[in-house]
């Protein structure tokens, strides 16, 4: 079967400046995929990315890229700066300081994780870079790149030095540090940033101070404070909330004897970044210690990061009024990650002035709340706490109604036949994003352009239009539709297997200009090589009975056809077969010295057994594997049927392979009982693979694994037995037949890798035997006759290229033809 790219979502504005021939960066040409682009929240815009070079030479790379861009002009627009735990110490999610963040009025919808931190155990989550969060310092800047923002949202990337003091009457003393550890004569502020307490030693004084009314804490002004209280030769002050603490020790404490309760005090804290020794900073954070990864619309060439990992990226528009946040995934072999340098050229692709590279690796995290967490795939594997994060936070009012429908497409480009089934994000009248689906939207258009069916467009006219989509009877929006010629037509897949539960809407693709579009199977001829087998009624297959058969299609000139194979299940479970002892391996921990057997099966000859000597270990374990099993038509569950005896089982995983498919799918079962009695586990395949979509099938079981306890006593031995694969088709009768054959034979393996190739008669019984190989084309490549003992025969097959046949298999004047796949 084949299976081609699913149609990429349009842009909805302009995200990046590309030309014609793709996207350039560091030298090499990506081709570009726009997976996801819309609006997420007040003025903020999601956009994922699939970047593929187009050459391998001199490396072939692929890139999964995330941005956010957000209007700082928006009114309901802020950006904040969150540390992990509201502390200098200890780590968080981004999803989950967005959670715990956000309130009525204030709703934490996107952002990505922020600065540098300490992985240690003293101080993990401690910054490495300077950091500010709603006006308050919590670590003074470093040698390291910064962002910051201040109080009229203008954005600044740059580095920045410091000086503070504490002026009482004529005298003045610096502050030489904020929070953390107070070093020899030194004088700290710390704030609530640094938890509830000073953490300090009781070689010091320390000076309880509040704002006086009117003033609040920032930094390039003057502040005016009261002494509230003086401690000397204690440590470890409490910090209120709202309050602060200058704690002195050294030389330091000598200036602060000089205050007494009462006493009225400025504070000046001066923050200069790039010359700019006025602006109202309110948040700050660090990247790394290499020059400005893009400055004033300048990449750096020369201090580069040169080495590819996950990234991630903060930057602002020329115009500093568009913020932009740049997440690149990497060390997954599905993303390969970027050097600063590349980070650099793609956010100044995506519109960035200027960038500061953040923390990255692991930490990498784009999160957006309507995906319910991070939107790209952390390297870890699950979202790495980090020390800070930094946020696009929406002030507006919370409100539930959706006031607005924009389609996923705006514009289509169709063929004449072509179908979209169009789908719709949904905002309140602030532009928060509601609803990532919206259900229930009327369409409607003119007859010119199309007809509607249900919730499909149907492009059956050939005059551009627009169709109209309600929401709610109120919301409207409309999807413009432009025809194009087709130059090709390709049924998706090759094969497919259908049974008479449900019929199969033909998967037709039109080719226009390079790309494919979906067309409606009803509007091609459809000619039946054997109409006993199916027919086809309005685009869809319908099956009729058990048997192979290749279905044509033609409109305007041009041709496909499917090889169409139906499998009607006879009764509600059919176990998968041929279930045979040669086909099994065993993989198992090596003190186990477990071997495979047919002893001690359930009834039959069906099952397999492993026989093991328990020796302690760590993390024992037994896996079975047999990739020939293979499912017989559509089944809806898998059941497998398996007895443990004294066994304890930790858990049981079981592995499918999708047809076609390089990777497993899998269910983990962790609930069993440690009885020796029969447990049966059920594994609807919906829960695994969209179920909808043929080009999965035949499945293929592929192991089973047992994790064991370790709960068992030494030197004994033990039997596992696995005793069923069963598939269960819902819809038809149980008739308590446990063994019902979906055929008269069984050929194995299919598909096929060696020369030999095995027929198995379900009778088991002595005949001869005519077997016959077609290609789909009708073409006989290679007959055989044959004569089976005691149910079995074999032949070798004939040097045929790889690709799908069609074997007849011919007894006592009654034939049964099988699909065969030659690898």
């Amino acid at each position: 079967m084949k299976k081609t790219a699913l149609s990429l979502i349009s842009c909805l504005f302009v995200a990046l400046s590309l030309q014609a021939q793709g996207l350039v960066i560091d030298g090499r040409t990506y081709h570009v995929d726009t997976l996801k682009n819309h609006w997420v929240g007040p003025g903020t815009h999601y956009t994922a990315l699939r970047l593929t070079t187009t050459t391998s030479t001199p490396l072939f790379l692929k890139q999964n890229v995330f941005l956010l861009k957000t209007d700082l002009k928006n009114q309901y627009i802020e950006v904040k700066q969150v540390l992990g735990r509201d502390s200098i110490y200890g780590t968080e999610a981004p999803s989950a300081v967005a959670a715990r963040k956000s309130t009525e009025g204030a709703s934490y919808f996107a952002g990505t994780n922020g600065d540098f931190f300490d992985t240690g155990t003293t101080y993990n989550g401690y910054l490495v870079g300077g950091n500010m969060s709603d006006n308050e310092i919590a670590k003074l800047p470093t040698t390291r790149n910064l962002f910051a923002i201040d109080e009229n949202k203008i954005p600044e990337i740059g580095y920045m030095t410091y000086s503070g003091y504490v002026k009482f009457g004529e005298t003045t003393f610096p502050i030489t540090s904020f929070n953390h550890t107070r070093g020899t004569d030194a004088l700290v502020l710390y704030n609530r940033h640094n938890g509830k307490y000073t953490h300090t030693n009781v070689w010091g004084t320390e000076v309880l101070i509040e704002l006086l009314p009117g003033d609040t804490w920032g930094v390039n002004k003057t502040l005016h404070a009261k002494v509230m209280d003086i401690e000397t030769g204690k440590g470890n002050r409490e910090i209120p909330a709202g309050k602060a603490v200058l704690s002195g020790h050294g030389t330091s404490e000598e200036s602060l004897k000089l205050l007494s309760v009462g006493d009225e005090i400025e504070i000046d804290l001066e923050l200069i970044m790039d010359g700019v020794t006025n602006a109202s900073w309110t948040q700050m954070s660090a990247g790394d210690n290499y020059r400005t990864m893009l400055k004033n619309g300048v990449v750096e060439t020369a201090s580069v990061w040169d080495e590819r990992h996950p990234r991630t990226g903060i930057g602002y528009s020329i115009t500093r009024d568009t913020l932009i946040f740049c997440v690149v995934d990497g060390r997954s072999g599905v993303s390969d990650g970027v050097t600063t340098k590349e980070l650099a050229q793609l956010m100044q692709s995506a519109g960035a002035y200027t960038a500061v590279n953040f923390d990255g690796g692991g930490s990498s995290c784009l999160y957006v709340n309507s995906y319910g967490g991070p939107v790209n795939v952390p390297s870890d594997g699950n979202e790495r706490p980090s020390g800070n994060a930094v946020f696009v936070v929406s002030t507006a009012p919370t409100d539930p109604a959706i006031g607005q429908i924009i389609p996923y497409q705006e514009n289509l480009r169709l063929p004449r036949y072509g179908e979209h089934t169009p789908q719709f994000y949904g905002y309140n009248q602030y532009g928060m994003l509601l609803d990532m689906d919206v259900q229930n939207v009327q369409l409607s258009c003119d007859p010119s352009l199309g007809i509607i069916e249900g919730d499909k467009f149907i492009a059956t006219g050939g005059e551009p239009g627009d169709i109209t989509a309600t929401y709610n009877n109120t919301v409207t929006t409309t999807i413009h539709v432009s025809f194009v010629s087709v130059s090709d037509m390709k049924i998706r897949l090759d094969t497919v297997l259908v049974d008479s539960r449900s019929d199969y809407p033909i998967e037709v693709l039109a080719t226009s200009g390079g790309n494919t579009f979906p067309i409606t199977g009803s509007a091609l001829l459809w000619e039946v090589d054997d109409p006993d087998i199916c027919e086809v009624i309005d685009g869809s297959v319908k099956a009729l009975q058990n048997g192979m058969t290749v279905i044509r299609g033609t409109i305007d000139g041009l041709e496909d056809s499917l090889v169409v194979s139906v499998e009607n299940p006879a009764t509600h479970r059919i176990p998968m077969t041929p279930f045979q002892f040669s086909d099994w391996t065993l993989a198992a921990s090596s003190q186990l010295n477990a071997a495979l057997n047919t002893d001690n099966l359930p009834w039959e000859e069906e099952g397999i057994a492993v026989n093991f000597t328990f020796a302690t270990g760590r993390a024992p374990y037994v896996r079975i594997t047999n990739p020939h099993l293979q499912t017989y038509g559509l089944p809806d569950t898998l059941k497998v049927v398996f007895n443990t005896g004294d066994v304890p089982i930790d858990r049981v995983m079981v592995y499918l392979k999708p047809h076609n498919a390089t990777t497993t799918v899998s269910k983990t079962f962790t609930t069993l009982p440690n009885t020796d009695t029969d447990i049966e586990l059920s594994i609807p395949l919906d829960e695994v693979l969209d179920v909808s979509d043929r080009v999965y099938y035949p499945l293929r079981f592929d192991n089973i694994y047992f994790m064991l306890q370790t709960a068992m006593t030494a030197g004994q031995n033990y039997i596992l037995a696995l005793k069923e694969i069963a598939q269960i088709y819902t819809g038809i009768p149980y008739t308590g037949i446990r063994y019902p054959q979906p055929a008269r034979f069984s050929v194995y393996p299919n598909p096929v890798n060696g020369s030999e190739i095995h027929i198995r008669l379900e009778n088991g019984q002595q005949q001869a035997l005519q077997v016959e190989i077609y290609t789909l084309s009708g073409q006989k490549v290679q007959m055989e006759t044959l004569e089976a003992q005691g149910g079995r025969t074999s032949f070798t097959r004939k040097n045929l290229p790889a690709g799908i046949y069609l074997m007849k298999i011919i007894c006592n004047e009654q034939s049964e033809t099988v699909k065969l796949i030659i690898q």
